[in-house]
């Protein structure tokens, strides 16, 4: 039982890594764009769940997001995926940052999950403020996003959280 589940949290992983390096790569143009107009980034969040978090951006706008972390509540790991977008920036008096307001859809996966170490599945609209400063490659990110729990039971879900991740 437990082989099999660090077989598939490694293929998991792998996946999103895999699919996260693939479209940083096979989107790189000279356009400049991302903390710094730097486009993969890399760090932590902090929340339900807490663990490491990825992001790319597509273009200007679109992003991928994931994050392979440890949920607390299920105690279960849990892989989370969305496609996000940035709908605007909330004007600042500087112009040392700025802060995209995001939106999106993704998935989220927990693995032996809760009591009964069911996999837990389920769809999320990521909802978040991101502060990204123009001469470092950091973002700093808040995240809530609401969802609905759809195996082995429907049931409501919330997760996010606090995080960081800096760019190259």
């Amino acid at each position: 039982m437990i082989t099999a589940f660090i077989k598939k949290s490694f293929i998991c992983i792998t996946m999103t890594l895999t699919i996260a390096s693939c479209a940083h790569n096979a989107y790189a143009s000279t356009d400049a764009y991302g903390p710094q107009n730097k486009r993969f980034g890399v760090g932590i969040i902090a929340g339900e769940p807490s663990g490491l978090s990825l992001k790319g951006y597509l273009s200007s706008q679109l992003a991928i997001d994931a994050i392979v972390a440890w949920s607390f509540v299920d105690d279960s790991l849990t892989l989370v995926g969305d496609v996000i977008y940035d709908f605007f920036d909330i004007p600042v008096n500087t112009s040392k940052v700025t802060v995209p307001f995001y939106a999106g859809a993704g998935a989220r996966i927990g693995f032996n999950a809760g009591k009964n170490d069911k996999t837990k599945v389920g769809i999320r609209i990521p909802v978040g403020v991101a502060v990204q400063w123009t001469q470092y490659p950091i973002e700093v990110f808040i995240e809530a996003g609401p969802g609905i729990e759809v195996a082995p039971e429907t049931e409501f879900d919330i997760s996010g959280g606090i995080g960081a991740r800096f760019y190259f």
